[in-house]
C-alpha cells in the first residue's frame, strides 16, 4: 500500500462520515456563542512512549493527552487532526490495532478525526495530534485565575504513571505492574465533567510535567504561591506500597489528572457533586500570597525537591 491507500483504508473511517479526507483542509462548523479551543501535542517513540509499545497503547496515550488539555480548558471535544511520521512502511496489523483503539476512544469521548497527514521520517515514530473543542464564549478555564485562599483540588492520585514508566524500563518490579503500565499509557481525560468544572473552578491545568511543576504554572500565571500537604488519597494505595519517595511521585509527570483552583465557598459543592458521580476529588492545599510551591509532609515539615517536574532539553 502507498500513502493514499493507507489513508483511504485506515484513516478515512476515523472521520466517521464527517469528511472523506480528499480536500487539502477540513471544514468545521463552529457553533454560534462558543469559543473554539485548540491544543496540540506530539508523541515521540522513546520519549513519550516506549519504542516497543503496542499500537493500542500508543493510540490511547497520543489522543487522550490532548483530550486532557481540552478538559483543563473546560472544553467539550469536537474533532482532531492526526499527523503520523512512520520510520518505515507500517504493517497492516499495526494500522488495524492503532485505528481500532482510536475509534473506541472517539466513541467514548465524543470526538472524530477531521484530517491530518501521513508521512515518513528518518527517525523514530512520531505522532502529532491537534485537538479542537468548544466552550461557551468567555467561559474557558485558564491557568490564570487563582488567588490566595483558594483551595487546591486534585481530581485523582498522582505518581502511578511514573511507576508505570519505571516498570516498563525494568527499573523496578511491583505486585501491580499491569495497573501501573495502564496508568502510564491510558490516562482518563475528564471531558465528561467540564460543565461542572466551569461552574466551580477559577483556574485549571492538567498534570503532564508533574504536580509540583504544573501547580507552579498556575501560581506563576496567577501571581501567587501555593502550599500542598501530603494527604491520604494523593497517591494510590498501590503506589504507597512501592515505598517510592513522595518527592518522586509529585514530580514524575504523565498523570494527566486535573488540578484546580477553587474559591473556598465553592469547594465543598464541587467535591460533593463530583463524588456523587463516582470520582474522588481531593483538597490537597491552598494558594497563598508570595511565590512558588511548597510541599509539606503530614507533620508540617517541608519536603525537599530536587526538581519540580519533567522538562525537555
Amino acid at each position: 500500500m502507498n500513502e493514499f491507500d493507507i489513508i483511504r483504508k485506515y484513516f478515512v473511517p476515523l472521520t466517521q462520515g464527517h469528511d472523506d479526507l480528499k480536500n487539502d483542509a477540513a471544514t468545521l462548523q463552529v457553533l454560534p456563542g462558543f469559543d473554539l479551543i485548540v491544543t496540540s501535542d506530539t508523541s515521540n517513540a522513546g520519549t513519550h512512549f516506549m519504542a516497543d509499545a503496542t499500537p493500542e497503547n500508543i493510540a490511547h496515550k497520543a489522543l487522550r493527552r490532548n483530550l486532557s488539555d481540552l478538559a483543563a480548558m473546560g472544553a467539550k471535544p469536537l474533532a482532531y487532526q492526526l499527523n503520523i511520521a512512520f520510520p518505515e512502511k507500517p504493517q497492516k496489523e499495526w494500522l488495524l490495532a492503532f485505528t481500532k483503539v482510536l475509534l473506541a476512544d472517539q466513541e467514548q469521548f465524543g470526538i472524530y478525526c477531521s484530517g491530518g497527514d501521513t508521512t515518513s521520517i528518518n527517525g523514530p515514530l512520531s505522532i502529532s495530534i491537534t485537538a479542537l473543542g468548544f466552550v461557551p464564549t468567555g467561559k474557558a478555564l485558564h491557568r490564570k485565575g487563582a488567588q490566595p485562599g483558594d483551595h487546591i483540588i486534585l481530581m485523582g492520585p498522582v505518581g502511578d504513571a511514573l511507576i508505570g514508566l519505571r516498570v516498563l524500563r525494568k527499573e523496578i518490579k511491583t505486585g501491580h505492574d499491569d495497573y501501573f503500565i495502564n496508568a502510564y499509557y491510558k490516562p482518563m481525560p475528564r471531558t465528561a465533567i467540564v460543565e461542572i468544572l466551569r461552574e466551580h473552578a477559577a483556574a485549571a491545568i492538567d498534570i503532564s510535567d508533574g504536580l509540583v511543576a504544573d501547580l507552579g504554572h498556575i501560581t506563576e500565571a496567577s501571581g501567587c504561591g501555593a502550599k500542598i500537604t501530603l494527604t491520604p488519597g494523593l497517591f494510590s494505595a498501590n503506589a504507597v506500597k512501592t515505598q517510592i519517595p513522595a518527592a518522586d511521585l509529585l514530580t514524575g509527570g504523565d498523570d494527566y489528572e486535573l488540578l484546580l483552583a477553587v474559591r473556598p465557598e465553592k469547594s465543598a459543592s464541587l467535591i460533593k457533586t463530583l463524588t456523587a458521580q463516582g470520582l474522588k476529588p481531593l483538597k490537597i492545599g491552598e494558594f497563598t500570597s508570595g511565590q512558588g510551591v511548597s510541599v509539606m509532609d503530614e507533620k508540617g515539615v517541608a519536603i525537599p525537591l530536587k526538581n519540580s517536574g519533567w522538562t525537555h532539553f
